[in-house]
């Protein structure tokens, strides 16, 4: 059966035993014990190393094929007072890799230029003409942020006039191959045995400037001329949470620490940057992906992301300030942009789409601003709950943007439909293209072949993963506070989802100006507990309160207000007990 918002509840299952001897062994809940296993943490020595998040557990950036020609390199750069530009994507992960960058070399009394594509104009990615201009400002080597994979044609250019190249990407590898630069640093390209693949963009820097302090100090530099590099984990957190990296492994312990760093950085683009956000003191996962990025972001989606590159590097907390306001001004015309794309995108859907057999969505409309179009496409996932494509279209040409869900990979479906396609390039639940206007209605057909093929119908009904029953009576600050040990929270760690079957309603009441979010009261057997549930207004409408019993799908947080604090639930689904959903 399906919950009051259409969805199926997945109840992951954890044998009891297993529970029971990870619990045992560190000594720590059941619950959590369940947690870690539910996110593929299953062996003792899997879940010290994930819950003690310690920075002398990380991998040597040296097992990184690529990672000594890269430092070789760019040390007879150093050493020869070249100049060295960075080039960097347009978005926070690209943005904030090219800061990292930069901070790093400048502590290291290096000077570094970059080149920030505008994306209007450039696109995505290296351009010749970029890579001629470059070389023409006098630079002898160019280090990519989180960009160039598919490089190859701007690399051989680059190679033939007489400028270096070390690619630092993690997107997946082109059709074309590698391309031929110096060093190329991801952990996606072939052969490549680092142990964890899925650092972001700025993980990856992070990894080089590690390599390149350890073979400064090995070439005899003093320890005290040498970058603390746990100094720049606010940048690394910045980038990789709100590229949405998975939040384990390396990416766990960075980003433990990183936000750490974030809470009491003192850098004034970020200080300036969380005054206009409304974060003060502690900073979590969602701050950075809620708040702090989407500013940034909407830099990169107007065409602007050398104002988020300026505001991170910035020297001077009063000029910070002015730059962070003027890019929450841009947040606020990217807010309205985004809204009237989504509205012409809702308009084709209803006109144009047949849902009943279309697998995937594709759009395309000379209305649609290019630099908003993904996260609408993500919007209209999350509506819809199928892949999405919306693509941009300007005098002939279109550049599109996609999402998709779990069972349906973008990328490969891309490479399949290729025929149609100028370039593409992402990831499997994100991906962009090029493409030729007079193409859309072929790759529109391509796409919906490839769905079909890969997509039941069962597919397209949006699931609920649930970690685990509860009764009411275990739902305590005990239990609040031992589920924070498996924080932050985010991609492949997502927040623990707990439900309570026979649950009833009391003292139910509408909030917000459109009352459409609820509170009320849960109630089972004696116990009693707050629950809010934002946007649920209208799916809880058709319940009974006198007389329904209900099962409740929830994530466990603490209300602050007013220096007071209690445990409360925050819903997130309902069904009538009695689903086996």
């Amino acid at each position: 059966m399906i919950s009051l918002l259409n969805k199926t509840w997945n109840i992951l299952t954890a044998s009891a035993d297993s529970v029971e001897a990870l619990a045992t062994e560190l000594n720590i809940s059941p619950v959590v014990a369940r947690l870690l296993i539910n996110r593929r943490v299953a062996t003792a020595s899997e879940a010290r190393y994930f819950l003690d998040a310690n920075l002398n557990h990380l991998h040597d950036p040296f097992l990184m094929t690529g990672m000594q020609e890269a430092v070789d390199r760019i040390l007879l750069a150093i050493n020869h007072q070249e100049k060295i530009t960075v080039f960097c994507d347009y978005d926070v992960d690209g943005v904030s890799s090219a800061a990292f960058m930069m901070h790093f070399f400048r502590d290291l009394g290096v000077g570094v230029d970059f080149y920030l594509p505008e994306r209007m104009a450039e696109g995505y990615g290296m351009n010749a003409d970029a890579v001629r201009k470059i070389h023409a400002g006098g630079s002898t080597l160019i280090i990519t942020a989180d960009c160039g994979i598919t490089g190859n044609r701007e690399v051989d250019i680059a190679n033939e006039i007489g400028l270096d190249v070390i690619v630092t990407d993690h997107h997946q590898v082109g059709v074309d191959g590698l391309p031929d630069a110096i060093a190329v640093l991801n952990p996606h390209q072939p052969d490549c045995q680092y142990p964890f693949r899925f650092l972001s963009g700025v993980g990856i820097v992070f990894k080089m400037a590690t390599a390149i302090r350890s073979a400064l100090y090995q070439s005899g530099w003093e320890k005290s001329r040498l970058p603390n590099l746990k100094r720049h984990l606010d940048l690394f957190v910045l980038g990789t949470i709100a590229d949405v990296a998975p939040l384990t492994g390396e990416n766990h312990i960075l980003s433990y620490h990183g936000l750490k760093v974030m809470a009491a950085s003192m850098k004034p683009g970020l200080v300036a940057l969380k005054e206009v956000s409304n974060v003060n003191g502690r900073v979590d996962a969602r701050s950075v992906g809620f708040a702090l990025g989407p500013r940034l972001n909407a830099a990169g989606r107007l065409g602007k992301a050398d104002a988020g590159l300026h505001l991170l590097t910035s020297t001077d907390l009063n000029e910070a300030l002015v730059m962070a306001k003027d890019i929450d001004a841009i947040n606020t015309e990217r807010r309205e942009i985004q809204k009237w794309t989504q509205e012409e995108a809702e308009y084709q859907i209803d006109r144009e789409v047949d849902l009943e057999s279309d697998r995937v969505i594709v759009l395309a409309s000379e209305n649609f601003h290019p630099g908003v179009i993904g996260i609408v496409a993500s919007r209209i996932v999350e509506k819809y709950y199928r892949p999405v494509v919306l693509i941009a279209l300007a005098e002939g040409k279109g550049k599109g943007s996609g999402r998709s869900i779990p069972k349906f990979n973008l990328f490969k479906a891309f490479t399949n439909c290729s025929a149609h396609l100028i370039q593409f390039g992402g990831h499997a639940y994100a991906a962009g293209l090029n493409i030729d206007e007079n193409n859309v209605d072929a790759f529109r057909h391509a796409m919906n072949e490839v769905g079909h093929a890969f997509l039941k119908e069962g597919d397209l009904i949006p699931e609920l993963r649930i970690d685990t029953p509860l009764q009411l009576s275990q739902v305590d600050r005990n239990l609040y506070q031992s589920i924070q040990q498996l924080e932050p929270f985010g991609a492949e760690n997502p927040m623990p989802v707990f439900m309570t079957c026979g649950v009833r309603m009391q003292n139910l009441r509408t909030m917000g100006k459109e009352e459409n979010h609820i509170r009320f009261r849960a109630v089972q057997n004696k116990k009693t507990i707050d629950v809010v549930g934002f946007n649920l207004a209208e799916a809880v409408a058709s319940i009974d309160v006198m007389q329904d019993s209900v099962d409740l799908a929830y994530e466990i947080h603490l209300n602050e207000w007013n220096g007071q604090n209690k445990v409360e639930l925050r819903l997130l689904d309902i069904r009538a007990t009695g689903d086996d959903g």
